[in-house]
């Protein structure tokens, strides 16, 4: 992969390494990499970076090639928003966001990857990810360079679900610790040992054993919007992990396959251009429950 910048006026005199900071967001590691595996250039002359740069100089920057650690593969996406840099996907429930020692193709990263190679990216690294039952919206960074700058992406995420029950204030939030309980992958309200975790929620619609609510995590834990609101007795519904023997009954009754959350909306400020990326996917639920 290459990038080119033209040195503008206002960088003048600088030196390259810390223009390549402030402009490409090129962190010290990267750089390092890029001149040992690749090279940096300067008016198509190999340089170190501690040279100082005049207005209308030409940098490029090759970086070396990559590897991904899984195969690519053709496969469906549902594409909400492209750049040279980021892709951003509808993933659907029931498929794993990446391959794992128990599962290595048909995952939503080698279908990404297949996309991002045939359209001149040079990986996929996933910026976010979701449980498999949970649908929405996820970020594949396109390159190495794009998943260094995407480190710092002050991103906004919101999820809806639909819960058993209904809370009882319209709003509010669930400050709960939150820690792995033994060695399966199910996490735990716990006592002060546990990671601090905080929840936002708002009820939009109270329904007659359920209700639909709009989430927005101030922390990321592992399950988190899951074990939450389980925790204060309003499990989501199809949650076969973290149910109640009433949620789950109601789940059966309801014909509910899989968790009912989803990632709905992602914005972030893009860090080379300073726009902000806003992102929306409707949930694909029954219309009873949307």
């Amino acid at each position: 992969m290459k990038l080119d910048l033209k040195i503008s006026a206002n960088d003048a005199g600088r030196v390259l390494k810390y223009v390549l900071r402030d402009r490409l967001c090129l962190s010290s590691t990267l750089l390092r990499r890029v001149k040992a595996e690749g090279d940096v250039l300067l008016n198509g002359k190999s340089v170190f970076v501690n040279v100082s740069v005049n207005e209308g100089d030409t940098v490029e920057l090759c970086f070396p090639e990559e590897e991904a650690d899984f195969p690519a593969e053709d496969g469906p996406l549902s594409i909400l928003w492209e750049d040279r840099h980021f892709l951003a996907v509808d993933k659907p429930a029931g498929m794993l966001t990446h391959p794992s020692h128990s599962r290595y193709t048909g995952t939503l990263a080698n279908y990404a990857l297949s996309h991002s190679l045939a359209n001149g990216g040079a990986g996929c690294h996933a910026v976010n990810r979701l449980d498999r039952d949970t649908s929405g919206i996820i970020l594949f960074a396109k390159s190495s360079y794009a998943k260094s700058i995407a480190a710092a992406l002050d991103y906004e995420k919101l999820y809806l679900a639909v819960v058993f029950g209904s809370p009882d204030a319209d709003s509010g939030a669930i400050e709960l610790p939150i820690k792995r309980a033994g060695a399966d992958n199910m996490r735990r309200v716990t006592a002060p040992d546990g990671s601090p975790s905080i929840t936002h929620y708002t009820v939009l619609r109270r329904s007659e054993n359920y209700s639909l609510l709009r989430l927005r995590l101030e922390t990321g834990r592992t399950h988190q919007i899951r074990v939450h609101m389980a925790a204060i007795g309003h499990p989501l519904l199809g949650d076969r992990l973290y149910c109640s023997a009433a949620s789950a009954a109601l789940s059966e009754a309801l014909g509910v396959p899989h968790q009912l959350l989803h990632a709905e909306s992602l914005s972030f400020t893009h860090p080379i251009s300073g726009e902000r990326v806003a992102l929306h996917a409707a949930p694909k639920w029954p219309d009873n429950f949307r």
